[in-house]
């Protein structure tokens, strides 16, 4: 009994674990196409969003009209950085969403005369109600991370999703949204406090509100407005997917990049699991056997209710008698 309680329970972790390796190969495929096609070209909107079209398996952004916008390429600045705002829709469980997205690119940051090489920056965003669950709790903030330096991951890139859906903008058990009254992004050197915790400069790189405030920042702008039907397209379409005339008419870009050829890093990945398992399966199972086996082949077989074996001796006196006896 103990012998099967043991088995089920080697298969249920052999089944446990087999879906972490495959989500580890998922991503790592995910992340090579990163690498290739798409961070070299973060600041490029159409080239990156494209790219996160592909990776998040995004449905659409819309190109124009931008939600909101804000840029500052002043040469002659320190702390330059380019802020736009996507409609973007998606598919979840099979319902489609609409959306948008923050993202957040052309950073360029000088610190005492020298220019900061990949800053890490954080995205934070405030609502005019308590509507995203973060950390299993309600609130009306909301934060992303993005270090350059990291792979590629679903929570490391310079953007930041809102939909109006669940846990993101819906207020619950109403068909009323909550509406983006802040962004604010923060950036860090990469230096690190004295518990390893990241330092982000005191001053923010950049606040954008729907209020006048007297809050300072090294970018800021009291202008910021989401027009909710500039993002709320599904309703305006003949069919849940937008047709060929409709994603030409609301300039939406359906594109997406292809990661077939990526798929080699998910077998390579599963094959080396698959022959991993193989090894270990056989030396706590099957080891013991077949050593027992060959063993009874070679030299007998074992008497019942004994641990002897009747073996044929590999030495032994040989007779020399002739036929007579003699």
């Amino acid at each position: 009994m103990l012998k099967w309680v043991g088995r089920i329970l080697y298969v249920i972790v052999i089944s446990l674990l087999s879906l972490q390796v495959y989500s580890f190969a998922f991503y790592s495929k995910l992340q090579e196409y990163y690498t290739d096609h798409v961070a070299e070209n973060i600041n490029d909107d159409a080239v990156f969003l494209e790219g996160i079209n592909t990776l998040m398996g995004i449905e659409y952004y819309r190109e124009s009209p931008v939600l909101y916008e804000y840029i500052n390429d002043d040469d002659t600045d320190d702390n330059q950085l380019t802020v736009r705002v996507y409609a973007v829709g998606i598919m979840s469980d099979n319902i489609y969403y609409d959306g948008y997205v923050i993202l957040v690119n052309d950073i360029h940051i000088t610190e005492n005369g020298v220019a900061l090489e990949n800053p890490m920056i954080k995205i934070n965003i405030e609502l005019d109600a308590s509507t995203l669950m973060v950390d299993e709790e309600t609130t009306n903030r909301g934060s992303v991370y993005f270090d350059p330096e990291q792979p590629f991951a679903y929570y490391n890139v310079p953007i930041l999703f809102l939909f109006d859906a669940e846990d993101y903008l819906k207020i619950p058990d109403e068909d009323v949204f909550a509406n983006l009254s802040r962004i604010e992004i923060e950036y860090s050197n990469r230096e690190l406090d004295e518990d390893g915790k990241i330092i982000y400069n005191e001053s923010l790189l950049f606040l954008a509100t729907t209020d006048a405030t007297s809050e300072s920042a090294l970018n800021k702008d009291a202008t910021l407005a989401i027009d909710p039907n500039e993002y709320r397209l599904r309703a305006l379409f003949a069919d849940e997917m937008p047709s060929d005339a409709e994603i030409a008419s609301f300039n939406l870009v359906t594109d997406r990049g292809d990661l077939s050829p990526y798929s080699w890093t998910v077998w390579r990945t599963m094959i080396i699991y698959v022959l991993a398992v193989a090894i270990v399966t056989y030396f706590l199972f099957f080891h013991k056997k077949v050593r027992e086996y060959y063993k009874t082949k070679n030299y007998g077989v074992r008497k019942e209710e004994s641990n002897a074996v009747d073996a044929e001796p590999i030495f032994k006196d040989i007779d020399y008698k002739d036929k007579n006896g003699k």
